[in-house]
């Protein structure tokens, strides 16, 4: 290898797939001030690499930098660097003891608030669930928990007293407060909407604690591959570091900041009002690697046991069953149109064929009042009506998709594997992006799902349009197609090197695909020879 100026690089003796359709394969590449220059053979490239550092491949594959089309940064951190973790399907002695051997609850970083997570309420007895256990080992400090879903919690009468929770507090609009039985006495199991007053009153961490969360996962990020990101629920505290970090010349990914609009929970714990004020400000946290023209909200919860809170359809009427709905129809109508006419992008969570259809419905009234408007999507899209496939493409609906979660274990998530309808999508025209929900997930780690995007069965797709969905596609679906998400003369020098050629062996292998190097505008952010 010859060293010259880090400015200048090329890489040579690759197997690079480009995701680019006049150009799908390349041997080398030029790159010069964080952009690709040149894209070609090794001859091309190594007789215009004069004064550039020269890396030998190796004949590896290359691909274009990861888009995990939905991702929670700042939560994530959180959840594995300062909340305390409990051990997989914990019954109350566990959780306690594991709760007690953290060191959010040894240390106090949230104020004498314990939180963490996650507990599976499928491992209690029927009607079993109850705060006692919790109220037993912790009289006088507050508890919150976050169910297996993270759309639920679970909180002991301290918390429940700090938020104003008692017998008399009526059940909010799209929650529940499981009561125990034969009274109002609310059991500390809150469903949906029901956490948003205890997540309000759990205090903040340090500036510190939410910077050292937000730098960790980003560094996760890219030691998966990953270079930019759609973030799912981008709250002040997060715009306001990612903003920080940009300053700095420190944020080494691009973001599309979706600004959480009705729901507290995964806005940050704070009001409804001051959602709406951070999307009215939104261009003071924009900057030149965040971009926050996307706003995420809410339709209906999840398609899990044992609460099963997402919105089917009613089989009397067709349309999505209103009392699963957490925003009314005409409510997203109306401001989905507002947004539609500010250029913002919304992504509407759906977990059920009914709010599919909802959100299908909204786009397709909106487009009717504004024209074509800007792309909108509907995320997981896990389960739809067949009637409603072709309405994706007809409507600039995109179809994002959370495969990485059908591999998570037990019986919970067995019902997930029935959804997931890439060819169905992909053959009737829809754009079809993949996400990791990185907060439900272990890590973001995409290649297992790549691998059941090609394992399908029928509904599999080919291994070159299942990468384009992680590339590409997700940089089209944010408008940013001209500057990344395939390796291209001009576009930013956002790429990955694979310890595999997956189109060289069987699909069975792909989950396993292991990230070396990570590049992002032609500087090496991940290494894995030097992790190692």
């Amino acid at each position: 290898m010859t060293e010259h100026t880090e400015t200048r690089r090329a890489f040579i003796n690759g197997h690079i797939f480009t995701a680019e359709n006049g150009q799908p394969w390349a041997e080398a590449v030029l790159i010069e001030d964080g952009l690709f220059v040149a894209v070609g053979s090794n001859d091309e490239i190594r007789a215009l690499a004069h004064n550039a550092t020269l890396h030998d491949l190796g004949g590896k594959m290359v691909m274009p930098g990861i888009h995990d089309a939905h991702t929670h940064l700042l939560f994530s951190g959180l959840k594995f660097r300062s909340e305390c973790r409990l051990r997989e399907n914990a019954g109350p002695d566990e959780i306690v003891d594991d709760l007690c051997s953290c060191d959010s609850c040894l240390g106090g970083k949230l104020g004498g608030w314990i939180v963490g997570g996650e507990f599976n309420p499928n491992v209690f007895e029927a009607g079993k669930l109850d705060r006692s256990f919790l109220d037993a080992a912790f009289p006088d400090t507050p508890v919150f928990l976050y169910e297996y879903t993270i759309h639920h919690g679970l909180a002991n009468s301290k918390a429940l007293e700090l938020a104003g929770i008692d017998a008399s507090t009526l059940d909010p609009w799209g929650g529940k407060y499981v009561r125990r039985e034969g009274s109002n006495e609310p059991t500390g199991v809150m469903v949906e909407r029901a956490t948003w007053p205890v997540q309000r009153a759990i205090p903040r961490y340090s500036n510190d604690t939410y910077r050292d969360a937000l730098e960790w996962a980003i560094a996760v990020n890219h030691k998966m591959g990953i270079t930019s990101v759609q973030e799912a629920s981008a709250s002040h505290i997060e715009l306001e570091l990612l903003n920080q970090l940009d300053r700095e010349g420190a944020l080494n990914m691009h973001i599309a900041a979706h600004l959480v609009w009705q729901e507290e929970g995964f806005g940050g714990g704070v009001s409804s009002e001051e959602l709406d004020q951070l999307i009215v400000d939104r261009a003071d946290y924009a900057s030149e690697h965040v971009r926050t023209n996307f706003v995420k909200c809410w339709l209906d919860g999840a398609p899990l046991p044992p609460f099963f809170t997402e919105a089917g359809l009613d089989p009397g009427t067709g349309n999505a069953d209103a009392s699963s709905l957490l925003i009314p129809e005409d409510e997203l109508v109306q401001a989905l149109a507002g947004f539609d006419r500010a250029g913002l992008s919304l992504k509407i969570h759906c977990a059920g064929e009914g709010s599919v259809r909802a959100a299908l419905n909204a786009v397709e009234r909106v487009r009717q009042q504004n024209g074509p408007g800007v792309t909108h999507e509907v995320a997981h899209t896990t389960f739809f009506h067949p009637d409603d496939l072709a309405r994706f493409a007809a409507n600039n609906v995109v179809a994002e998709m959370s495969p990485a979660i059908w591999h998570l274990k037990g019986p919970e998530f067995a019902g997930l594997a029935k959804g997931y309808k890439f060819a169905s999508l992909h053959k009737a025209g829809t754009h079809v992006t993949i996400g990791s929900d990185w907060i439900i997930t272990p890590d973001p780690n995409l290649f297992p799902a790549l691998q059941g995007v090609v394992e399908r069965g029928e509904e599999s797709v080919d291994l070159a349009t299942a990468l384009k969905m992680m590339t590409i596609a997700g940089a089209t679906a944010v408008g940013m197609e001209e500057q990344i998400g395939s390796v291209s003369p001009g576009k930013s020098a956002d790429f990955i090197v694979l310890d595999r050629d997956l189109f060289s062996i069987s699909s069975s292998e792909i989950g396993d695909t292991k990230v070396l190097l990570t590049v992002f505008e032609g500087r090496t952010v991940f290494d894995r020879g030097k992790e190692d």
